[in-house]
C-alpha cells in the first residue's frame, strides 16, 4: 500500500483504493499459502479446509517463498485484474504493483528469520540475511525478539507512514 501512496497521483479512486487495500493484504499473506495454519486460511472463504487439503502436499517455504512464487502470484492476480470489468474503475498497475511489493516485502521479512527462503526454488539453499558468518544474529519465528521488539517496531512504522501520507490518504478518501 505504500507503493500506491508514492507512486501515484492522489486521487479519489475508492474502488482502486479498495483493491489496493485487499491486494496487499492477501500479498502479504499468500507466501503462507504452503502452511495450513496460516493467517490466509483463516481469511478465505473454506479456507480452513483448502488449507487442509493442501498441507500434505505443500511443504511451508518452499515454492511459495522464492522468486517463482512471486512470479507466479503476479500473473494470477493480472489475470485476475485483467478479468473484472472496467466499469468498476480498478486502476491495474498500482493493485497489481502494491499486492507484488506486499507479497516481496514477505519474502523479505522472511529472509531475516534462522530457517531464511529458497529465493532461488527449485534448487533447494535457503538464503537468509544477515548471509554467513553473520547469520547468528537472524530472527526465530515466533520468539519474544519478534513479539517485542519487530512487532511493535513494525506498527510505528507503519504509523509513520500514514501519518505522512495523511494528506494523500485523505485526498484518495475524500473527494
Amino acid at each position: 500500500m505504500t507503493y500506491y501512496f508514492a507512486a501515484t497521483t492522489p486521487q479519489y479512486q475508492p474502488a482502486t483504493f479498495g483493491t489496493v487495500i485487499a491486494g496487499s493484504y492477501l500479498g502479504s499473506l499468500a507466501p503462507d499459502i504452503d502452511d495450513a495454519g496460516a493467517d490466509i486460511w483463516h481469511t478465505v472463504p473454506l479456507g480452513h479446509t483448502v488449507g487442509k487439503i493442501a498441507d500434505p502436499i505443500l511443504k511451508h517455504r518452499n515454492i511459495s517463498h522464492s522468486l517463482v512464487g512471486l512470479a507466479l502470484y503476479t500473473i494470477i492476480v493480472y489475470a485476475i485484474l485483467a478479468a473484472l470489468p472496467s466499469y468498476w474503475g480498478i486502476a491495474t498497475w498500482p493493485v497489481l504493483i502494491s499486492s507484488a511489493v506486499a507479497y516481496a516485502s514477505h519474502l523479505l521479512a522472511d529472509a531475516f528469520t534462522v530457517e531464511g527462503i529458497p529465493v532461488l526454488w527449485p534448487w533447494k539453499r535457503n538464503f537468509g540475511l544477515p548471509p554467513k558468518p553473520f547469520d547468528g544474529i537472524r530472527i526465530e519465528t515466533g520468539h519474544w525478539f519478534e513479539n517485542l521488539v519487530i512487532f511493535p517496531a513494525v506498527n510505528i512504522i507503519l504509523i509513520v507512514i500514514i501519518m505522512i501520507n495523511w494528506d494523500n490518504i485523505k485526498r484518495v478518501l475524500l473527494k
